[in-house]
């Protein structure tokens, strides 16, 4: 456990890439259900959990179909690209929760408030980062490519998840 928590650690920090991960369905299964749980529990505090649990099998979803469309004409790196998105995300995510809950949960000053916002910012740019780091050692191109894909694809998540959730904002 503590080796896979380090080998994503290192992926998030653009010391390793993808195909350090083990290339097996059923340890993307179980990331896969590890990803989903912290993706509910972190949209839950902004949202009610139906919008969230949706919300997060739809970013699933695209997440896998973006992979697969990327990583067409590549498809033997399609399980650990896969694996190192959701297993990074997940890892983000978990660092998120301490600034998710106190913004949900809290009564904050402006500048506490102010203090969280920025670095969930800070978090999601981070994010754009380490998936471009991803695409990039995937594709084997260079790491700008691998970003300019990376926000192509954050621009389409957070449009198509909007969706999901447009309406879903308790008052």
């Amino acid at each position: 456990m503590a080796d896979v928590l380090k080998t994503y650690l290192n992926i998030c920090l653009l010391r390793e890439g993808p195909e350090v991960l083990p290339y097996s369905w059923a340890f993307l299964g179980v990331v896969t259900a590890v990803s989903l749980v912290v993706s509910v529990t972190v949209g839950s505090m902004a949202y009610d959990v139906a919008a969230a649990l949706l919300a997060s099998i739809a970013g699933l979803f695209l997440s896998f179909v973006f992979a697969r469309i990327l990583l067409v004409n590549k498809p033997e790196r399609f399980l650990q690209t896969f694996n190192a998105m959701l297993g990074t995300v997940t890892l983000i995510n978990i660092v998120s929760l301490p600034g998710s809950y106190s913004l949900r949960y809290l009564k904050l000053g402006h500048t506490a408030e102010l203090f969280f916002a920025l670095t969930a910012f800070a978090l999601f740019v981070w994010v754009v980062i380490v998936y471009g780091y991803i695409f990039s050692r995937a594709l084997s191109c260079a790491m700008s490519y691998g970003i300019a894909i990376s926000v192509g694809y954050a621009l389409l998540q957070v449009m198509l998840l909007e969706l999901f959730i447009s309406g879903s904002v308790p008052a």
